[in-house]
């Protein structure tokens, strides 16, 4: 591995670490989609700034990074279709409560945060599995940001950003592909599930007495 490999695969575990101390905070908060900006980028808003949704698709990009090539657009595709669906799933089927939310992608994360942390090599049914879970229930997440807006519009945004997201999360990590480059996404995986897992003791300490 020659010294460029290795300087940008060093500096990439401190921006790992750094989006992880950033993700902590976020458990089920991001419901502040910015309506002024109308019902299309009310969508791509709201992905961006739902932490948990951003720390399951980069885990869930760093897993899939470990994969064959040839999955990473129909995982791509699947969150995509996904996203499109859970958001008229939820508007269609009433508000989830924000513990059951916090929960479900605290446990997504651990999942596939333990997944890219050990490399697990899978076929595709598990991965194109976790993508359409992980989609449904962003947009599930989102449905009580679409008051006043075209749900039609908002979910067309929030899908292509959840879609732009896990794209360039692929990018760069496929990037790494050095030695070094594996270990900071094998690092950076491990931090996802361990904030899952510190989210998901939050989300029912904060709630005590509430299943």
């Amino acid at each position: 591995m020659d010294m460029p490999e290795r300087k940008g695969a060093v500096c990439a575990i401190p921006l790992f670490l750094g989006f992880a101390i950033w993700l902590a905070p976020a458990a089920a908060e991001a419901h502040t989609a910015l309506q002024g900006v109308g019902s299309f980028w009310s969508g791509v808003a709201h992905l961006l700034t739902s932490l948990d949704q951003l720390g399951f698709l980069l885990g869930l990009a760093i897993w899939t990074s470990f994969q064959e090539r040839r999955l990473d657009a129909r995982v791509i595709g699947t969150a995509f279709v996904a996203a499109l669906i859970g958001v008229w799933l939820g508007v269609s089927f009433g508000e989830v409560t924000l513990l059951h939310l916090a929960a479900a992608f605290a446990g997504l994360m651990m999942a596939v945060g333990l997944a890219g942390a050990t490399r697990l090599r899978v076929g595709a049914a598990p991965l194109l599995g976790l993508a359409l879970v992980g989609g449904v229930v962003g947009g599930a997440a989102s449905a009580d940001a679409t008051a006043g807006l075209s749900v039609a519009l908002f979910a067309l945004g929030g899908s292509i950003a959840t879609a732009s997201v896990l794209s360039y999360g692929l990018l760069a990590a496929r990037r790494l592909d050095s030695d070094w480059g594996r270990i900071a996404r094998r690092a950076g995986a491990s931090w996802i599930a361990a904030i899952g897992l510190m989210v998901l003791a939050l989300s029912f300490t904060s709630h005590p007495g509430r299943v």
